[in-house]
């Protein structure tokens, strides 16, 4: 079967959507970083990102010399119920491809307009259940949506306006990341925890930006006051 083949993908709707749209182009934005960085756990990098289809990404990776190693994988962005498949999730599978690959798993693979080897991506993906977040994946989560732009209305603490100004792992519970107040050049970090009872937690978006708001229109900033580090003045908790 050709790897554009309009069947391949079927149980999902394969009609334009706004969901479709804005998951494709975050995760294209998201393999950006991979186009010059290998994928953790192997020695490939993105070489390409398509859309042959309104609900499927089509990942492409080689070697980083030889572009005649490359390979497509197919990554749908939405599920069979039609929910989401975030961006983590898909690194983290194409990781199991590659994997899998490299071990001389059996593939069906596609071929697509130019004569590339296409597999789909859910031949590697067991269940379908979400792959377990690795503490390099929680810790980009934790700050992702906070570094990737800068908010048109970035958070405020009392009067003051904070911009982020960098982040540190504490332990592998938690990531804090800094702001720093322009006014009087404090810095304060917020931690975030990327650990809960089921393992290691993914927060994707701008999990980070809301809920600083959401404290300090509370005033419970003062309470949640942590140990501070050398690199900021005071620290806070926003579990």
């Amino acid at each position: 079967m050709s790897a554009d083949d309009p069947r391949r993908g079927e149980g999902t709707e394969q009609v334009p959507s706004p969901l479709a749209d804005i998951l494709y182009w975050t995760l294209v934005k998201r393999l950006t970083e991979f186009v010059s960085t290998p994928l953790s756990g192997s020695a490939y990098t993105v070489c390409g990102v398509v859309r042959p289809q309104p609900t499927i990404a089509r990942v492409f990776v080689f070697d980083g010399d030889d572009l005649t190693t490359a390979i497509g994988i197919d990554c749908l962005l939405l599920d069979g119920s039609g929910q989401q498949i975030n961006h983590f999730r898909h690194v983290a599978t194409i990781r199991l491809v590659l994997e899998a690959v490299a071990g001389g798993a059996e593939a069906n693979w596609g071929v697509d307009g130019r004569g590339v080897r296409v597999v789909d991506a859910r031949m590697f993906s067991g269940s379908g259940e979400d792959p377990a977040a690795g503490l390099g994946e929680a810790i980009y989560g934790a700050v992702g949506g906070t570094f990737t732009r800068f908010d048109d209305q970035p958070p405020q603490v009392g009067a003051q306006i904070v911009y982020p100004v960098g982040f540190l792992a504490q332990s592998p519970e938690v990531v804090r990341v800094y702001f720093r107040d322009p006014g009087t050049s404090e810095v304060c970090g917020y931690d975030v925890p990327i650990a809960a009872e089921g393992g290691l937690v993914v927060a994707a978006g701008g999990f980070l930006t809301a809920r600083i708001r959401e404290l300090a229109g509370t005033g419970s900033l003062a309470s949640r006051e942590v140990a501070s580090d050398p690199y900021c003045v005071r620290a806070y908790s926003v579990r």
